[in-house]
């Protein structure tokens, strides 16, 4: 299906139309170009070029009229061998939904700091977390920039607007006795090893999935993280799997083995060796499914309102606990930097802090 302001459209003999704005007539009416494919895909990839050859021209002699859809359309299909295809999807997931049905149908070069403002305004009007609003209007205000860089506007509108502040991100991680519980249930589950995994490694859902055992070096006791299973959205409409690298550079890391963790995972491991660590037929176990079955674990041990990435939270928490140290912790978690566990870790739970206040106070009795 055609998406708002694509011009796409399928034809009575079967075939797909696409249409462009290929130039402008004497009178300054618009002149149209087509396309015609035999299939959505074809006709959308071929719509994009012509879109984008267009624009090149206009550019070229500083006379870009386009729209803000159109412009940022341009923009992705640069970006397109640039970034991964996951976060190219979901850059045009997020502008498909909050941009253009705002400011998509303006022309780009009118888009006022005043126009900005009141798309800020309508967000935030909407359940849309701050932190979301925040995102978009990054993602959005990266593209203005390059219009300015490519001179197809003066000047970036975005240069003052306010946005509405940030949410203090709170930490939830499971209660020592809450954690217990849950390692009870799942030990007694095949279902449940990804759990029990997630909490001894802290690896994401996705890198859990997509694990596989040549990554886990039984030798020198090793794990190693290349790459994540998750549910992306896909070029056409809907979401499909993709296997792929982790986030960031920094995801893409090297944990060592426990013995306990070692001896565990040898106790299971297959006779006739499948791929995944965690595999269903010959496929990993998605992401989808992992969460399916910890849901169930949780409810049988009574453990409300928790999901997934809190085994995560719960991982750094209990090295927080063991006096792991926040540069050790970073490099475990494969954050980017120290800086963003420190935002995200430091003061999130009350029994490091009170172990730190006994210790204080022991030398002193009043």
């Amino acid at each position: 299906m055609s998406r708002r302001g694509e011009n796409i459209y399928k034809r009575n003999d079967g075939r797909w139309e696409g249409r462009y704005i290929k130039g402008r007539k004497p009178n300054g009416k618009i002149h149209y170009g087509y396309v015609y494919q035999k299939t959505y895909k074809e006709t959308k990839e071929k719509l994009l070029e012509m879109k984008w050859r267009y624009k090149q021209v206009q550019i070229s002699r500083g006379i870009y009229t386009g729209s803000v859809h159109e412009w940022i359309d341009y923009c992705l299909e640069q970006q397109k061998n640039k970034v991964k295809y996951s976060t190219l999807m979901t850059y045009r997931y997020k502008m498909e939904k909050y941009l253009y049905p705002f400011l998509g149908e303006i022309e780009l070069r009118t888009v006022t700091q005043e126009n900005i403002q009141e798309w800020v305004s309508e967000l935030e009007k909407s359940s849309l977390a701050n932190t979301t609003i925040h995102t978009v209007v990054q993602i959005t205000r990266r593209y203005f920039e390059q219009a300015v860089q490519d001179s197809a506007i003066e000047k970036n509108p975005f240069k003052h607007v306010l946005l509405p502040k940030k949410e203090t991100k709170k930490i939830h991680p499971l209660t020592l006795q809450e954690q217990q519980k849950i390692e009870e249930i799942a030990a007694k589950e095949k279902n449940g090893r990804p759990i029990l995994f997630a909490l001894q490694t802290g690896l994401r859902i996705g890198e859990v999935a997509a694990l596989r055992w040549r990554d886990i070096d039984f030798y020198n006791n090793l794990i190693t993280v290349r790459y994540t299973y998750q549910r992306v959205l896909s070029e056409g409409s809907g979401t499909e799997l993709q296997l792929g690298r982790p986030k960031t550079r920094a995801s893409e890391r090297i944990l060592p083995l426990s013995a306990n963790l070692r001896d565990w995972l040898l106790s299971w491991r297959p006779e006739e060796q499948t791929e995944f660590v965690f595999q269903v037929g010959s496929r990993p176990m998605e992401p989808r499914l992992i969460t399916y079955h910890f849901n169930k674990i949780c409810q049988k041990a009574g453990v409300t309102n928790c999901h997934f990435h809190q085994l995560r939270h719960t991982f750094a928490t209990r090295l927080l606990e063991n006096r792991g140290t926040i540069t050790g912790i970073s490099a475990l978690l494969g954050h980017s930097s120290t800086k963003m566990t420190l935002d995200i870790y430091t003061g999130s739970d009350l029994t490091e802090r009170r172990k730190m206040m006994d210790d204080l106070l022991t030398s002193w009795v009043p």
